[in-house]
């Protein structure tokens, strides 16, 4: 009898593997998203934003400036990934920190819950000390 309950396990991660291969195949940007998607990392308390874009295999980035000025400016670069999960990342606009997942770890100002935290070490314009916030998928 404890033979029949020892092959559960074992299904239920083959299961899980062949899953999660399917799932990454599909995060073809650095394996953080899929293409045609965003990740959205807003800041606040200076409001900003870098958001990464995956359009085929290749991540593009974009600075989203809301505190100089009296507009919202959208600065598009480049990104480096220098590590993967975590995602290290450095963008040609003068982001750089770091993105880890954290399923249902992250609640932002709104009190929503989201799976990915952005740990910024530099931004444009801005001094740290720098906290951590929340980054949506879309």
């Amino acid at each position: 009898m404890s033979r029949r309950f020892a092959k559960i396990p074992m299904t239920v991660c083959a299961a899980l593997l062949v899953a999660n291969t399917a799932h990454a195949a599909d995060l073809s940007c650095n394996g953080l998203i899929a293409p045609g998607q965003k990740i959205i990392c807003p800041g606040f308390e200076p409001n900003w934003a870098v958001e990464l874009l995956c359009s085929g295999n290749e991540t593009t980035s974009n600075f989203i400036d809301a505190f100089s000025g009296d507009e919202i400016t959208t600065t598009p670069g480049s990104v480096t990934f220098l590590t993967e999960n975590p995602w290290t990342i450095s963008t040609s606009t003068g982001v750089e920190g770091t993105i880890a997942y954290t399923p249902g770890g992250c609640r932002d100002e709104s009190d929503a819950v989201h799976d990915f935290t952005f740990s910024p070490s530099a931004a444009p314009g801005l001094s740290g000390p720098f906290f951590p916030f929340c980054c949506r998928i879309e």
